[in-house]
């Protein structure tokens, strides 16, 4: 069953900044099939697909009279017109639809405030769901659809909340005088696996969402020189990818699994460094960006660290690599 799921292709979409602007192009995971998606001429940024693999969520960034404005776009990946999703704004972060593809979710601003809203996908319904000075950022839907969990600064430091998907009183789930940052939900919606610097260096930390004591994914010793970032669960939840940094040493592809906490490095790079890691939809691979800059490629290795290959043909910069979901055949 194992060689059998890794013979399933996925396609990915990525940036390219090849023709001097950054477009969204496609790519089966082999290397094969490569084409450009997005033609706007704006510099476009590759989000993710809708749950039924139909779309791709670009955002588009458009500059005139000095003033920069964003806007989401749908782009039917079987060919077709782009539509337009909302109204444009100065800024759009964190986009995450619901499983049941009818909302999406995101970090946004007009006036330099950052707030979580929510947007219905007929484009027409837009709630804002947070409301203080102070911003809130990075939401991402539980996969239950009951609970909204975001990064907000409201408490003088960057701490988690929780909210319903409709809005309401937030609920304050970290308690620490440091930074948290880039929540994310495990598959079971029992935890949540995020980024702080709450013992003096930049960890991985899961919290259980009842609001019990958050634990140290790792094992690593908290020297200060060392960063770990990057992260998502497996999924099945059993593991953990994420980048490890070290100050004067080239980045390395971890993984660690969370019952037994053994570290095994999916890849290391002696001269360039390895970014922005991502599991394949069945867990089988993990794809990346491989340099930074002009040098930088799009990779994919298995997940037992056999077969790295790069799967970006033209010369860079191509980077932010992110699956995509198989068409399903549910008719809209």
């Amino acid at each position: 069953m194992g060689s059998l799921a890794l013979a399933v292709t996925f396609a990915l979409s990525f940036i390219s900044e090849r023709d001097g602007n950054r477009e969204v192009y496609l790519v089966q995971s082999d290397g094969s099939s490569e084409r450009r998606l997005s033609h706007s001429g704006d510099a476009d940024y590759n989000g993710p697909t809708t749950p039924d693999g139909h779309d791709l969520l670009v955002t588009s960034v458009s500059e005139s009279d000095r003033r920069k404005l964003q806007r989401f776009f749908l782009y039917p990946l079987g060919g077709g017109t782009p539509r337009p999703l909302g109204p444009p704004r100065s800024v759009l972060r964190s986009p995450s639809f619901s499983r049941d593809g009818k909302f999406l979710f995101f970090e946004g601003s007009t006036t330099g405030l950052r707030e979580v809203y929510r947007l219905k996908l007929d484009g027409q319904r837009l709630l804002q769901l947070t409301s203080n000075r102070q911003g809130n950022f990075q939401p991402s839907l539980s996969p239950s659809g009951d609970k909204v969990v975001f990064v907000s600064s409201r408490d003088q430091v960057a701490e988690l909340y929780l909210t319903a998907p409709a809005g309401g009183p937030a609920k304050r789930l970290t308690q620490t005088e440091r930074d948290e940052w880039q929540p994310q939900w495990s598959p079971d919606g029992k935890h949540l696996l995020f980024g702080s610097d709450r013992e003096g260096a930049d960890r991985l930390y899961l919290q259980p969402v009842d609001g019990g004591i958050a634990s140290r994914v790792s094992p690593e010793s908290l020297d200060p020189f060392t960063v770990e970032e990057s992260a998502s669960f497996s999924p099945d939840g059993k593991r953990v990818l994420y980048v490890h940094r070290q100050r004067e040493h080239k980045d390395k592809l971890c993984l660690i699994d969370l019952a037994s906490k053994k570290r095994t490095i999916l890849f290391e790079s002696k001269s360039d460094h390895a970014t922005e890691p991502v599991f394949s939809p069945n867990g089988q691979q993990v794809a990346f960006t491989l340099g930074l800059g002009q040098s930088s490629q799009v990779y994919v290795v298995d997940v037992d660290g056999k077969n790295p290959h790069r799967v970006t043909g033209a010369k860079g910069p191509n980077w932010h690599p992110l699956w995509s979901h198989p068409p399903s055949s549910t008719k809209r």
